[in-house]
């Protein structure tokens, strides 16, 4: 085994989900961003059509709801990547919206 490559595939999958692949948008919605993204990490669709899907947090989802949040976050990223903030504002906008409206009550 080669641990030199090892070891840079390793640090190149730790600076993937730092904060630093976020560096183009603001402090604020970098910060925004990794906490959807802690519960979108955790929303685990077990198959294609599971009726529910239950954040850390215990929000309850759709699996169809949380793919999506999914794939709104690596478009966020992307923007935020291109240094469009605003696109990467309004979309954050939409999946803060859904992962509050779903924040189970008490939460």
């Amino acid at each position: 085994m080669n641990i030199p490559f090892v070891s840079a595939v390793a640090s190149a999958c730790l600076l993937a989900s730092s904060p630093l692949t976020h560096a183009s948008c603001s402090a604020a919605v970098s910060e925004q961003f990794a906490g959807a993204e802690r519960i979108a990490n955790s929303l685990r669709p077990d198959k294609p059509g599971q009726v529910r899907v239950f954040s850390s947090d215990g929000s309850e989802f759709t699996a169809g709801q949380a793919l999506w949040i999914k794939g709104q976050l690596r478009s966020i990223e992307h923007d935020c990547t291109r240094g469009d903030e605003a696109a990467a504002i309004s979309s954050l906008h939409e999946v803060s919206n859904l992962l509050h409206a779903r924040r189970r009550a008490g939460g």
